[in-house]
Order: structure tokens, then C-alpha cells, then sequence
């Protein structure tokens, strides 16, 4: 892992950045790979697999099935480049991948496709032609492994900490049965996590495993194809999340390690810590650090105008907001002090946010 973190920063994925990432921005990397278009999204636009490898092992990887969720696939690129440079896994597996499975969502920076649908809550009436294509490259395919890969919002912490990544092996059924398939899923998320623990320790979590049928998760994980997903969270200020592109990375290079070597540990699955909705983007304190009584919890809302994401603080909550952490803390008695400013009345929240200017950019 030492290695594909040292090589990263080298690859020709790293000028892909920012959160916006639509099809045109991808289009000189599919080149690279012999990439070959399965299908066109409800506007037309082109969905493209490639594949990877000659192995026995099939997995098949698909990314930004909501639009506005492209970590995975930056990291994706990174983990591709990576394996072309350094083949020895590629002996056992055969790679189909899926990079941009929604490019309508991907366009209009929305979870949804461009008739307003969740693709990842149509895997029963399979009504959009993006799904159609994701199934009918699943049968032919006939997959070993399936990684469903995602991006989860910012208010997730674990353990007092910002969840950096979580995972999930979703249920086969209403009784949460361990099948095979998903035992073996459970024990790649198992492996993932003891080698991400050495990284970014106590920031992995683990989502609640709520059969839904409507999820192509649990939809392929019940036809007996072990199933990961995968959702790439935040620490810190790192809205672009280029910090975790680099452990989703890491995650998905330990999970086919895991596979070829057979290093499966289901054991370790359950002591995952569940995710919690603990966090918000900034906590405003409004008075010294030993008073904590009055607060203003603020949440990014993530707004695409001219082609530029823009951050859009609104409020949260009010109170004293003792059960809430943040990517960021502000003292506002201090911010004051430091910056000349007289203490807004302690009900007036748009001018604390007027004051504060939190709004912040991403191309």
C-alpha cells in the first residue's frame, strides 16, 4: 500500500480534481484503457466500461451511480493506473468497470439521473436505462465480486471521529441471513479495515445492514455475488476530499489483494463501529470555550453553478449542541476579538453567517 500511496501523487488520474467530475473530464483517461460504450444515459450521453486483466477472479466496480458522489472515481482511476503500472494482481483477476454509471447526474451535480431517479433504489423495477445497463453488464459478466462504490455525506463520525470511509456487506434478505456471499463480503470489509487502521485509525465505519430490495446491493448480494459498498466520507476542511481518495484508493487495492490471497477475516466485520449522524460542517460556539450553552450548528449545502460546486452554509441547530461534532469549530467571541467585529445579538444567526463568510468553492 506503501507503494500505490508513494506512486499516486505520479499518476495521469492526479489532474483529475475537485468534487465535480462529469463525463468530459474522464474522456481522455477511458482512452487509455480500450474503454468501449455499453449503453447512453436517459439524455444520450455515453456509459462506458473498461476492462482490466485476464485473470479467473471477476470483479465488476461501478462508480457514481449518484452523480454527485465522484470520489470513487478519482480514486478509481488512481487504483486502474496503478495496476496497469503494476500488474502482479492482475494475473488472477479480470476487472469491469463501470466509471460513471449516472453522466446526466454526473452533469447536473444531482444523486439522481435526469428523469429524477435513485438509480441505487431501482434495482426491482430496473425502469432506467442506466440500471438496464448495469444488469445487463452484471449477466453477462457473470462477476465474482461486485463493489458498489459510493460518497457519504458529510455529517457522518464514528467513534467521536469524522468517518473517513465506511463499508457495508448489505443483506441477502429481510433476516439479514450470512449467507456464503455475504460472509465472504464480510471478510473483505474485515481485511480492508485492518490495513486502513493503520493509517487513519478509529475513522472506518460500518453501515446498518436494513435489507432493502430496491438496492442493487442487497439485490446481487441475494442472487449469491459477494458485494461491497463502499462510500468515501470526509476529515477536516478536505471538501475536495483529495485526502480520501487516497485511502479509498488503498481500500479498494487491500480488498483485491484480500480476494487473490484469500486473506478473508469476517471475524473482524462486527467490531466495526456503526456510523452515526454526529457530525455537522461548522460548530459556532458563541462565547468563551468553558461556556458552550449557546451554539449554531452549520451544514453545507453543495450548489453547482457555473460549473463550480459552491458550499452554501444554512443553520443546522441552535442550543447548546453538546452532542455534535465538526469538520470545523469557531469561537465567536474570539473570531470578534481577532477581527474587530461587535458580538452579534444572540438570536440574529444571518448575521453571524454574513459575518463568518463560510461559503467556499470547488471546481
Amino acid at each position: 500500500m506503501d507503494a500505490f500511496l508513494k506512486a499516486q501523487a505520479a499518476l495521469p488520474s492526479h489532474i483529475l480534481q475537485g468534487r465535480y467530475v462529469t463525463q468530459s473530464k474522464i474522456d481522455v483517461f477511458l482512452k487509455d484503457f480500450n474503454a468501449t460504450e455499453i449503453g447512453r444515459s436517459v439524455k444520450g450521453a455515453p456509459i462506458h466500461s473498461l476492462r482490466l486483466g485476464n485473470g479467473p477472479i471477476k470483479v465488476l466496480l461501478w462508480s457514481q451511480m449518484h452523480g454527485n458522489e465522484s470520489t470513487s472515481t478519482k480514486g478509481l482511476f488512481d487504483v486502474l493506473y496503478y495496476l496497469k503500472q503494476t500488474p502482479a494482481l492482475l494475473d488472477q483477476l479480470t476487472l469491469e468497470v463501470i466509471p460513471m454509471l449516472n453522466p446526466d447526474g454526473a452533469q447536473a451535480y444531482t444523486r439522481v439521473n435526469a428523469n429524477h431517479i435513485d438509480l441505487n433504489r431501482d434495482a426491482r423495477d430496473q425502469s432506467q436505462p442506466e440500471i438496464n445497463i448495469l444488469f445487463k453488464q452484471y449477466d453477462a459478466f457473470k462477476p465474482d465480486y461486485c463493489f458498489n462504490l459510493h460518497d457519504q455525506r458529510t455529517i457522518f463520525g464514528v467513534d467521536n471521529k469524522a468517518c473517513m470511509l465506511s463499508f457495508l456487506s448489505p443483506a441477502a434478505d429481510v433476516d439479514k441471513t450470512i449467507t456464503p456471499a455475504r460472509k465472504r463480503a464480510m471478510g473483505i470489509i474485515g481485511y480492508m479495515n485492518e490495513i486502513l487502521q493503520q493509517y487513519i485509525p478509529g475513522q472506518i465505519g460500518r453501515y446498518d445492514d436494513t435489507f432493502n430490495g430496491n438496492c442493487v446491493g442487497d439485490c446481487f448480494q441475494s442472487k449469491g455475488t459477494p458485494t461491497l459498498l463502499f462510500e468515501s466520507g470526509q476529515s477536516g476542511l478536505d471538501y475536495s476530499r483529495e485526502e480520501t481518495r487516497k485511502w479509498f484508493g488503498v481500500s479498494v487495492l487491500a480488498a483485491l489483494e484480500c480476494i487473490v490471497n484469500e486473506l478473508f477475516k469476517p471475524a473482524i466485520y462486527a467490531s466495526i463501529p456503526e456510523v452515526e449522524k454526529s457530525f455537522v460542517d461548522v460548530l459556532v460556539r458563541r462565547v468563551s470555550k468553558k461556556d458552550l450553552h449557546s451554539s449554531l450548528a452549520i451544514y453545507f449545502n453543495e450548489v453547482l453553478k457555473d460549473n463550480t460546486i459552491q458550499f452554501v452554509p444554512s443553520v443546522h441547530s441552535t442550543g447548546s449542541l453538546s452532542h455534535l461534532n465538526a469538520h470545523k469549530i469557531i469561537y465567536l467571541d474570539d473570531f470578534c476579538a481577532k477581527n474587530g467585529y461587535d458580538m452579534p445579538a444572540e438570536n440574529n444567526t444571518e448575521a453571524v453567517l454574513k459575518m463568518l463568510n463560510l461559503t467556499h468553492y470547488s471546481h
